[in-house]
């Protein structure tokens, strides 16, 4: 259950879009807007120049006032750390905190945002975290969730599940599978058998989806099981989705700034606000 919301503020389009998209969801809640004074950060998303530093706190207590008064549901607040901005951030993120974070619009080369806030966090953080690219103003309908039965996947439906339950919007779950790229010389795939690692999949599929309607039967279910690529599956799916969900399944022995190879592909090529939830949380 997400108790609050952290928005990473720095007065520009992209942290406007995460403010907005993290208001629309904060009511009754509270929504701390940190601004990280770091002089030595120059990602693509996440920059404070030393004269923008010396004011941050004034400069931000004015825009939480603001906030205040044209949200009066939402308990807002205000917070200015001197660090790195993915070392503090990692540090105020929880399994029932939502950190939110906005990234420019992808208009470039993928590389330029391998090492963006969104990308970074994500990889690092204790509990889930939004992604939420600059808003051209239209409304995306339903949300999206990846499947593939890990504990990482589980905790991502958990999420897109209750979000759906509070927004009545309805959950599609995604399973998307490929055969071996590999077999060995004397094997050949067949019909039959490929039909056996389809119906596995289907039914990794069918259980996520009756796990959904045990906890939240009112909440209206579609689910879709593609053969391809899953970082491709879930792109497409989410497109003209009001958000996409995904669980990070991370690589093993290194602990931080690392998403797993599928959620780190949707990042970099982000449609629609994302949300990467890492496995520690349980429908």
């Amino acid at each position: 259950m997400i108790e609050k919301s952290i928005v990473a503020w720095d007065g520009r389009p992209p942290a406007k879009a995460a403010l907005d998209w993290a208001l629309e969801r904060s009511a009754g809640r509270e929504l701390v807007m940190v601004r990280v004074v770091d002089r030595t950060s120059d990602s693509a998303d996440y920059f404070m120049p030393e004269s923008v530093a010396e004011t941050a706190p004034i400069t931000l207590q004015n825009d939480v006032d603001l906030v205040q008064a044209a949200n009066p549901s939402v308990i807002v607040r205000s917070e200015v750390l001197p660090g790195d901005p993915i070392e503090e951030l990692k540090r105020l993120s929880a399994e029932d905190t939502l950190v939110v974070v906005g990234t420019h619009r992808r208009d470039g080369p993928t590389v330029r945002y391998e090492w963006s806030v969104g990308a970074r966090l994500a990889g690092a953080a204790n509990g889930p975290v939004a992604i939420i690219p600059e808003s051209d103003d239209s409304r995306g309908e339903g949300i999206v969730v990846g499947v593939d039965g890990s504990s990482a996947a589980n905790a991502a439906v958990a999420f897109a599940a209750a979000e759906a339950h509070r927004t009545n919007e309805e959950l599609h779950l995604v399973h998307a599978w490929q055969e071996p790229l590999i077999w060995p010389e004397s094997t050949v795939p067949d019909i039959e058998f490929l039909q056996s690692l389809e119906d596995i999949h289907r039914h990794v599929l069918d259980e996520s989806v009756a796990l959904v309607g045990s906890i939240y039967p009112n909440v209206r279910v579609s689910s879709s099981l593609i053969r391809g690529a899953p970082q491709w599956a879930l792109r497409d799916a989410a497109r003209g989705a009001s958000l996409l969900v995904v669980g990070n399944h991370g690589v093993h022995g290194l602990k931080r700034f690392l998403l797993g190879s599928v959620s780190h592909s949707l990042v970099l090529n982000i449609q629609s606000p994302t949300v990467v939830v890492n496995a520690t949380s349980t429908l």
